[in-house]
């Protein structure tokens, strides 16, 4: 069990898996898989698009830009990367992003902390 505000990590959640799809093709994967590692869940959404540049990557930690990728890609209406890392703190949850070491593409992942007592319950049982 997690401890989160529902609508707002759908609200983190949505803007992801949206902006995966805006700056990926048609023709690409959009992947989601999700596991548990000791005291956490791991959510991760990784993409098949251009990746993120290095120095927008390193910016996004401190600022809201959004990544320039061209006139062939609509401008996101939303958050950048700071915003959903806000929102998801509030969630108890923080979003670390990379670009894909397998190929071209960004990787998001969202790290859930799993609440002492849901862990104790898991042991009990």
């Amino acid at each position: 069990m997690l401890q989160l505000d529902a609508v707002l990590f759908e609200q983190v959640l949505f803007n992801l898996l949206d902006n995966a799809a805006k700056y990926s093709s048609v023709d690409t994967v959009i992947s989601i898989r999700s596991w548990r590692e000791r005291n956490q869940v791991l959510l991760q959404i990784a993409d098949e698009g251009e990746g993120i540049p290095a120095a927008e990557l390193k910016a996004s930690s401190t600022n809201s830009n959004r990544a320039q990728k061209g006139d062939h890609v609509r401008p996101a209406p939303g958050w950048g990367l700071p915003s959903r890392a806000a929102s998801s703190r509030r969630c108890r949850a923080a979003i670390f992003a990379a670009n894909r070491s397998d190929r071209t593409g960004a990787v998001l992942t969202i790290q859930l902390p799993i609440p002492a007592a849901a862990n104790k319950l898991d042991t009990a049982a």
